[in-house]
């Protein structure tokens, strides 16, 4: 049984804090607050549950009544105020880490009042080789993975770069994308954009280097997943080698997914056959995580939308089935995310960036719409109403 919730929907515009039974279709908002901010994340400190970070796309803010007042704070020493990812550390309280573009690692040990950068990670060897398709393709981190099991180890995906990972707190790292390649990067960066940009490709072996998001399997160490932008891999050897998941969906353009800890066959995932360029929906002039740049081609009515889906893994990725069931088939939106119930492996909300947000209590047989009266939707996150 689906217990209560906090629900956070991240929007473009601001931070929308609502309750929800996890059971009705009715969701209570509650309030907004950092309104004419672009949300990034809300995550728990792990030494409070009322402490919540909240991150957007240049700011950082702290609330100690589990979001219900909000203070802004200066976060000193976190030098590029274009984040693109938030995330505290799962055992230790206070430690707070932040991926930037362009693509850099920050720390805070003291709530996320100051900042300091974990500056090896720029001597990695390919840095200067990683990528973004706008001109001037400047890279940058798009999720930073904590477990509780390995405390000192910190897994990075980069857009464009692959998948890295430090061992000791950030002091060094090293590439966990697969064997080395030089195809795996463009021959020539032109940061004017004259030149044509050059797209990667899959190459056996190794993760594509436009990550997206990293998930680490609650049941195996060794075994994490990526969604990129020409679908999902998996390694079982803690990066050594990757190998595409395939699901037949056009281009397999992926981004939200979750594992529940209890249930680590099973993932939800969504995914779409089709690019950024051709999603429905707000562009902006520079690019987030759910939209892109309204300098680009738009090629939504050429291509008929995102067509996105929700799909589903039993076996861990092996296979996969494309969920029905009141969800919206070929959704012109792309997926925004995809949250599982922290207390019930079974109930799963999901949602798109035109705000539509469903529910499933069944493992993703039948859903749902949710009454949630939002736009511009970059996420939702459920917290343990604790």
């Amino acid at each position: 049984m689906s217990a209560d919730l906090k629900m956070f929907l991240l929007t473009a515009d601001d931070l929308v804090r609502c309750h929800w039974d996890g059971r009705s279709r009715q969701v209570d908002v509650m309030d907004r607050v950092l309104e004419g901010e672009i949300l990034r994340e809300v995550a728990r400190d792990a030494g409070d549950p009322n402490r919540l970070y909240a991150a957007t796309s240049t700011e950082m803010h702290v609330s100690e009544d589990g979001g219900e007042s909000w203070k802004w704070i200066p976060s000193g020493g976190l030098d590029y105020r274009d984040i693109w990812t938030m995330q505290p550390h799962p055992t230790r309280s206070g430690e707070v880490y932040v991926g930037t573009l362009p693509a850099a690692v920050f720390v805070s040990d003291n709530g996320g009042r100051s900042f300091r950068e974990l500056t090896a990670f720029r001597k990695l060897e390919d840095y200067t080789r990683w990528t973004f398709p706008p001109p001037p393709h400047v890279p940058h981190i798009r999720c930073i993975v904590l477990d509780s099991r390995v405390p000192d180890e910190i897994v990075v995906g980069v857009e464009e770069g692959g998948v890295v990972r430090s061992r000791d707190r950030g002091e060094t790292w090293e590439d966990i994308s697969g064997p080395g390649s030089n195809a795996a990067y463009p021959k020539v960066n032109d940061p004017s954009g004259v030149l044509p940009y050059e797209m990667g490709a899959h190459e056996d072996g190794r993760v594509y280097r436009d990550v997206h998001w990293v998930l680490r399997d609650p049941a195996s160490l060794n075994t994490l997943y990526a969604t990129t932008g020409i679908g999902t891999y998996r390694t079982d050897d803690g990066g050594a080698s990757w190998r595409k998941l395939e699901y037949d969906m056009g281009r397999s353009y992926a981004i939200p997914f979750d594992i529940h800890p209890t249930v680590p066959d099973r993932i939800f995932l969504g995914a779409a056959e089709n690019g950024p360029t051709s999603w429905k929906g707000y562009r902006t002039v520079r690019p987030g995580p759910y939209n892109t740049i309204r300098f680009s081609r738009d090629t939504s009515e050429e291509l008929g939308g995102a067509k996105s889906a929700i799909l589903r893994s039993d076996d861990r990725g092996a296979s996969w089935r494309k969920l029905e069931g009141g969800l919206p088939q070929g959704h012109v939106h792309m997926t925004s995310c995809v949250a599982v119930h922290p207390g019930d492996p079974d109930t799963v909300v999901i949602g798109y960036t035109d705000g539509s947000v469903y529910a499933s209590h069944d493992a993703g047989e039948a859903w749902e719409r949710l009454e949630v009266p939002e736009s511009r939707l970059y996420g939702v996150r459920l917290l343990s109403d604790s």
